[in-house]
């Protein structure tokens, strides 16, 4: 006769049971990829014109700092700051009292010099006369002569310095050196004025120039001689300038060449140009036809591109994924390359190649 089941029996058999129910594996939970939020581009056709732009500032080809040349207070100022003058034109006058004095000092000196001159000649000549006939020792000729000499070398620093006395006079009156308009005046009538100490500023308006720091990849393709547009910053109005000069070194700092460019007269509409003012000149009306050809293609920033001579390879976004393209590059303006195979006109290019992305990377495109 079987035996009936115990209770620990039939405990033990709901433990074990409920032991292997928690003993089978729970399922799996997937992993959700984040996606990297990136920028992306799109390659352009042509390049922008303002990629062959550079900012320079205008200047005037004349300037100049006019100082005193003469001892003495201020006794006018004619002319102040925004004044246009002449070639030749008084701008101010020194008190001119001691120059004048020493000058008929000068004079005086000068006309005892010439009388003592005149006296020694007819000394000298006499002397000769009777050494010819024996009737004078040659000591005495001889101290004619040098008297005779001595006298020529005071008469000629007797001359130099009534020159030097009315030089002074005329130092005492600062005039303009060219045509132009007066930019700074630094002293007033009654001040004192002592050589060298700076009266005015003067600028010539009319031969302005443009200096310009140009990135040296593109420099090349500019030329002396040839027009360029310009705009005033910021108000944009138009103005021309014609290339004279281009720098003999490159900047190592900035990598830039320096262009001198004269500005053309403006029509009577035109702009007023002054000097100081930046401006952008436009450089894309210097290149050849052909050259200007080469400027159409597809272009991406330098940035998009991981580019190692004319091989390198772009990220593009393929249904909301990564997918590495390889792609064949040529460098042509600084910040551009130009793709030359590898890629089409209607592709989305993740701005920044140096982003940590791989093959099927989730990504989603931010603005």
């Amino acid at each position: 006769m079987k035996k009936p089941l115990t209770a620990v029996m039939v405990a033990a058999a709901v433990v074990a049971g409920c032991g292997g129910a928690s003993a089978s594996p729970a399922s799996a939970t997937p992993v959700v990829q984040k996606p990297v939020g990136v920028k992306v581009v799109a390659p352009a056709p042509q390049l922008e014109a303002r990629v062959l732009q550079a900012t320079g500032s205008v200047r005037a080809r004349q300037e100049a700092t006019l100082s005193a040349e003469a001892t003495g207070p201020l006794t006018r100022v004619i002319v102040d700051v925004g004044d246009s003058v002449k070639r030749g034109q008084v701008l101010a006058r020194i008190d001119t009292t001691n120059a004048r004095l020493a000058v008929n000092q000068a004079k005086a000196s000068r006309v005892a010099a010439e009388a003592a001159l005149e006296g020694a000649k007819l000394d000298v000549e006499r002397a000769r006369v009777l050494a010819r006939s024996g009737s004078l020792p040659r000591a005495s000729l001889e101290k004619a002569e040098v008297g005779f000499r001595q006298a020529q070398a005071q008469a000629e620093q007797a001359a130099a310095a009534l020159d030097s006395a009315q030089e002074a006079v005329r130092d005492a009156t600062i005039t303009a050196p060219f045509d132009g308009v007066i930019t700074h005046r630094a002293h007033n009538e009654g001040d004192y004025m002592s050589p060298g100490t700076a009266l005015f500023g003067l600028v010539n308006t009319q031969t302005l120039e443009v200096r310009a720091p140009v990135p040296e990849a593109f420099v090349d393709r500019v030329k002396v001689g040839s027009v360029v547009k310009g705009s005033l910053n910021p108000s944009g109005a138009p103005f021309e300038a014609k290339v004279r000069s281009l720098g003999a070194v490159v900047d190592p700092q900035t990598r830039t060449v320096e262009v001198l460019a004269d500005v053309l007269p403006a029509p009577a509409q035109g702009v007023t140009l002054r000097a100081g003012a930046l401006v952008e000149l436009d450089f894309s009306g210097t290149l050849s036809s052909s050259e200007a050809a080469g400027q159409a293609g597809l272009f991406l920033p330098s940035q998009a591109v991981q580019a190692r001579g004319q091989q390198g390879f772009v990220w593009v976004v393929q249904e909301g994924k990564a997918q590495r393209r390889d792609v064949k590059v040529e460098r042509v303006l600084p910040g551009f390359v130009r793709v030359v195979q590898g890629l089409g006109l209607d592709e989305r290019v993740v701005a920044d190649v140096s982003l940590p992305l791989q093959e099927g990377t989730a990504l989603q495109v931010v603005q």
